[in-house]
Parts: C-alpha cells; sequence; structure tokens
C-alpha cells in the first residue's frame, strides 16, 4: 500500500469513529429528554449549547490545523469526542447535561473540521473525486450507530453504559491511524502554496466562502431537524413507540449512504452543480411527504427520500470552500464548517418554537421552505479541477 493509500484508509476510519459517535449519542437524545423529562424547550436549550461551542471547537481546529497541521488537530479531536460522548447520558440534571454535552460539542466541532480538511487534501491529491466516499463511511458508521442504539434501548441497556463500547472502538482506531494521515508539508504540497514561510498567505475572501456557506446552512438545517427532531416527531406527533425514533434516524442514514456510495461517479460525470441541484428538488419532495404523513411510516418513507436527496451537499461544500482560496484551505473548510453549527442552532431554535406553540406535527415545515434554497443555489457548488498528484506520495 503506497503512502496515499494509506492516508486515504486513515481518513475513511477518521469519518468512521465521527458517524459512529454522533449517531449513537443523537439517537439517545430522546431517552435523555425522557429521563430527565426535557420539554421542547429544553431540548433545544441543549441542542444549542452543543452547536454554539461545536461552532468554537471548528475555529479552534482551524487555527491549530495551520500550526501543527491538520492531521494532529484531527486525532487531538478524535480522542476528545470518543471520551466526551460517555458522558452526558449520565447527567443528574439538566444543568449538568448542559456541561458535558458542551464538551463533546467542543470535540465534534473540531472533528468536522479537521476531518474535512484531510479528506478534501487527500482528495485533491489522487486527482479525482474521493469525498462523497469519505461521507459514505460517516454515513455507514452512523446507521450502525443508529441500529446499535434501537438494540441496546429495547433490550434496556443503560444509558451510559451503552457508549462505553463505542468511546474504546473510537479510541483504538484513533491510535492505530493517526500516523498514517498527511503531514502538514503533504498537504501544503497538495494545495499548491506559493506563499513563503516568511510572507503572509493571501486574505481569506468572505463573500465566495458566504455564498457556499448559505445552500450548506440549509443542508444543515434540513439534518438538524431529521436527526434531533425526527425521532421526537413520530414518537410524539405520530404516536410511533419509542423504539422508532432511532429507527428512522437508522432510514434516513441508510438511504444517504446508499447515494453516496456511488457519489463520486456521479459528480464526475454531471458535476457538483447539477447532482446538488437535482438533490435538492427530491428534497423538497420528501419534505412535503413528511409534513402531510398520517402515519408515521409514511414519514419514515419521507425521512429515507430526504436522507437520500442532502447526501452530496456536506462533501461538495468543503471541495468547493477549499478550492476557494488553496493557500487558505483548511480555514476555509472551518469557516464553512460553522455553517453546519448555524443550521443545527436555527433549526433547534426554530422547530422549538414551532412546536411548542402549534404542536408537533408542525415540526418540518419550516425545513421544507429552507430546502428550496439548495437547488437555487446549486451552483455555488462548482469548483475547479483538483491540481496533478503530488508525486512524493
Amino acid at each position: 500500500m503506497t503512502r496515499l493509500q494509506q492516508a486515504r484508509a486513515a481518513v475513511f476510519v477518521a469519518f468512521a469513529i465521527q458517524g459512529l459517535t454522533f449517531a449513537s449519542l443523537i439517537t439517545r437524545l430522546e431517552s435523555i429528554a425522557t429521563k430527565l423529562d426535557l420539554s421542547a424547550g429544553d431540548v433545544f436549550v441543549v441542542l444549542g449549547v452543543t452547536t454554539a461551542v461545536g461552532a468554537v471547537g471548528s475555529v479552534v481546529a482551524g487555527h491549530l490545523a495551520t500550526r501543527i497541521g491538520s492531521a494532529a488537530s484531527l486525532s487531538i479531536m478524535l480522542a476528545g469526542a470518543s471520551l466526551a460522548a460517555v458522558v452526558p447520558a449520565f447527567a443528574p440534571s439538566m444543568a449538568t447535561l448542559l456541561a458535558l454535552i458542551g464538551f463533546y460539542g467542543f470535540f465534534l466541532g473540531g472533528v468536522d473540521a479537521s476531518m474535512n480538511m484531510q479528506g478534501t487534501a487527500t482528495q485533491d491529491a489522487y486527482a479525482r473525486p474521493l469525498m462523497n466516499g469519505f461521507h459514505a463511511m460517516w454515513s455507514a458508521a452512523a446507521v450502525l450507530g443508529a441500529v446499535y442504539a434501537t438494540v441496546t434501548i429495547a433490550l434496556g441497556v443503560p444509558l451510559g453504559l451503552d457508549m462505553i463500547p463505542i468511546a474504546i472502538v473510537g479510541l483504538v482506531a484513533n491510535a492505530g491511524t493517526f500516523r498514517l494521515l498527511l503531514p502538514p508539508e503533504a498537504v501544503d504540497a497538495v494545495e499548491e502554496r506559493t506563499s513563503s514561510t516568511d510572507a503572509p498567505r493571501p486574505r481569506l475572501p468572505w463573500l465566495p466562502l458566504l455564498l457556499v456557506a448559505v445552500p450548506t446552512f440549509a443542508m444543515w438545517f434540513i439534518d438538524s431537524a431529521a436527526s434531533a427532531w425526527g425521532g421526537i416527531y413520530v414518537v410524539d406527533g405520530l404516536g410511533a413507540v419509542a423504539a422508532a425514533g432511532p429507527a428512522i434516524y437508522a432510514g434516513y442514514q441508510l438511504v444517504l449512504l446508499a447515494v453516496r456510495l456511488p457519489g463520486d461517479r456521479l459528480v464526475a460525470r454531471f458535476g457538483p452543480e447539477r447532482v446538488i441541484r437535482t438533490g435538492g428538488i427530491v428534497g423538497v419532495g420528501a419534505l412535503v411527504l413528511i409534513v402531510a404523513a398520517p402515519h408515521w411510516v409514511v414519514a419514515a418513507v419521507g425521512f429515507a427520500i430526504l436522507g437520500g436527496s442532502l447526501a452530496m451537499v456536506p462533501p461538495q461544500s468543503f471541495v468547493a470552500a477549499a478550492h476557494i482560496s488553496p493557500d487558505n484551505a483548511e480555514e476555509a473548510i472551518a469557516r464553512v464548517n460553522l455553517a453546519n453549527y448555524a443550521g443545527y442552532l436555527a433549526a433547534a431554535s426554530l422547530i422549538a418554537a414551532v412546536a411548542e406553540i402549534f404542536g408537533e406535527r408542525s415540526m418540518f415545515v419550516i425545513p421544507l421552505a429552507v430546502c428550496v434554497l439548495i437547488p437555487l443555489m446549486a451552483r455555488r457548488f462548482a469548483t475547479r479541477p483538483a491540481p496533478q498528484t503530488v508525486k512524493s506520495l
């Protein structure tokens, strides 16, 4: 296996750890809310703290990557996320839960930014699309995490204890693959940086980043609604049994995975703009189905279709961000990643407000309106061709 192939494998592992850990925790939100008797407003506060601190973690990861490299930043953040994911379920009160979930949120944001820095650099070194494959690994691991949560909840495994095996897997896998990631000098070479160590890098342009961030925000707004509120919607709004919540998320991620698996070939053939626009149109239809669903099974079908429609947005947004300014690729990715947390925070607040005022059945009306932004702004995902592979790798 070549050095570049080893780096690609290590990035796959990083995405898998993040997907497994996140899904294993987020699908327990309904159980944690029941344990602490949280209202929709309380759930909003929990999600708000997680996303706000996650944004801080993303920015910190961007600064770390420019100093110690994205490989080291990724490894540190992954280890922290694996450890921090265990503790929220042990929280005895709302106040403690906020502190513990915020601790996890910081590392969650750091991992999101760092792993996409490594993924984009690895894709450019290969000179062909790879990011959809990396995100497909995230989705596969997320499906596994959701299934694991469904089984452990159905078996009555105590909250918190069921997260310990997930943490051990993450720590061991991270330790075994850290040295295989692209080192700072290889990332710089792949991104074709021309500025010397003594000269300042060109300034990062804000407007192009903002225009990429808007449809990215829309995607994460909808993803937040599906992942954090989908279970609550089908259980409290449509009368499903408690175990259906994680199962909804598993179906959402399963179809998302099925679309991402051939995603790199689709992007290579049709281009990112056309792929994103088509997915956005399908997403609007899926949300109509969810909003109008007369039964939770119909909503489950809608969530599954929705997962497939959104599948291509995150990987292509990071590629587009990195290619806006290759000399500042790490910071560009970290800043566009803030749209992730802005979307989650906005969804948490607006959906909680809608649920409190109009009831759980109205939760997904706003995501339906937001989804229209994705096909309308799909052209922001058109990117330049990747540079040639660096021979030294």
